[in-house]
């Protein structure tokens, strides 16, 4: 039970860690693409990031496959995500470390090559923790792992550095720019963005679910998961609905479900028997959490723009997965894809500050779709530009020249919808 006292913390002066151009919080795959696109770019860059690997809900959470590269069904001949994404993937795939997944959608054979990857790919999660940390570290980028944000260092509206927290101690560091990609918003909060939430409601949220990793099954199985090599991965219990953002309530979602697997593993040998003899042989280090807070950005791109294929003046990104939970099926587009733009990343209120990931501004709908980890990637990496550019010339993030972001976009790779303008 909390206690309904509070506790006045003393006043103390920490250590300054450094002064950098760009800081991003948070490991994930948005916080990754956004730090190393971030360094790439030539800004003086520093990530954050709790776990000693990069990956977020990929690796920690062992969500092992990549969807979104293009649309799941015709028309589908736009790769909506290339860039640092595509670049990744034929990594992993020149490793050995990623396959194309089973997909009863995916009419059309791709080649695995640049331009041309399917829909979505099973990886193996050890390679992609060495394939990312050997791309960060080739940037430039400075690292801090096993790392824990704490809260923001403001000066009038705008941020300019975080204190953080891991085995030296409590520290600080200051920025030009900050890009929030803790997923749950937690820079933005501190802040003072405001945001909204849904929770309580199983039908209005994606629930959060324990992913496990199971060997020694019959190979030709047709029971669901992300299938590579010997191994797969597979959707576990899930706790319902509740607030992946507030500690009692993850930690209660941690248990109930970390108690429920070896239960949930028997249901799926009785269900699929080709399992039996399969043994689970990692489960997430992370309980994967599906949504928590959504900032209140500039603009909160909606339901509306994805299914109707909305083009941007400030488009960053692309997008192009179905909506798969709010209408209670999945609903594929009927375009190739819409465009993501610039001002979801901008918070109403604060400067100095971008956010990236599942807590970008959005509507429950377009989030369902923009979700998918391979548009992640690219909205990672466009915010990791913005954040150099930014930084490079001294303005402030809203007010950067969008050409020039568009263009450096394209000049790395990545895919902004030119190719369907053309």
């Amino acid at each position: 039970m909390k206690p309904s006292s509070k506790y006045l913390e003393p006043a103390k002066e920490i250590d300054v860690y450094g002064q950098f151009d760009v800081i991003v919080v948070g490991g994930g795959v948005a916080g990754w693409s956004a730090a190393v696109a971030s360094a790439r770019a030539g800004a003086h860059t520093l990530i954050i990031e709790r776990f000693p690997y990069f990956g977020g809900t990929a690796t920690a959470s062992l969500m092992a496959n990549i969807v979104g590269f293009r649309n799941q069904v015709q028309p589908n001949g736009i790769q909506t995500t290339k860039g640092l994404g595509e670049e990744l993937i034929l990594k992993l795939l020149e490793m050995k470390g990623a396959e194309k997944s089973r997909n009863a959608y995916e009419s059309e054979q791709r080649a695995d090559v640049k331009g041309d990857l399917s829909y979505n790919y099973a990886f193996d999660t050890e390679k992609f923790k060495y394939a990312t940390l050997k791309m960060a570290v080739d940037s430039g980028l400075n690292i801090l792992f096993h790392t824990y944000f704490s809260d923001v260092i403001m000066d009038g509206n705008a941020v300019t550095g975080i204190i953080f927290e891991n085995k030296t101690g409590r520290q600080a560091a200051f920025a030009k720019v900050v890009v929030d990609a803790s997923g749950d918003g937690d820079v933005a909060l501190k802040a003072g963005v405001p945001y909204w939430q849904t929770r309580g409601d199983e039908n209005s949220r994606l629930n959060d679910c324990l992913m496990y990793k199971i060997s020694g099954f019959d190979p030709d199985t047709k029971a669901p998961g992300c299938l590579i090599n010997d191994t797969m991965v597979v959707w576990g219990p899930s706790p319902g609905a509740a607030n992946g953002a507030d500690a009692d309530e993850l930690t209660g979602e941690e248990i109930k479900t970390r108690l429920a697997v070896y239960e949930d593993m028997a249901e799926k040998i009785q269900k699929f028997p080709d399992l039996a003899g399969a043994n689970i042989v990692d489960t997430g280090s992370l309980l994967g959490i599906r949504q928590t807070r959504f900032i209140e950005g500039v603009y909160a791109i909606t339901g509306d723009d994805v299914l109707e294929g909305r083009v941007f003046e400030d488009s960053v990104a692309m997008g192009a997965n179905p909506v798969i939970h709010h209408f209670g099926y999945r609903r594929f587009l009927t375009h190739e894809g819409y465009d993501i733009p610039y001002r979801c990343f901008l918070p109403k209120v604060a400067d100095g500050l971008l956010v990236a990931g599942r807590c970008m501004s959005s509507d429950q709908i377009a989030y369902e779709s923009w979700r998918a980890m391979a548009h992640i990637f690219a909205i990672g990496e466009a915010a990791g530009v913005a954040a150099s550019i930014s930084a490079k010339y001294g303005v402030q993030p809203r007010d950067i020249d969008i050409k020039k972001l568009q263009s450096a976009l394209i000049a790395a790779g990545a895919e902004i919808g030119q190719s369907r303008k053309k």
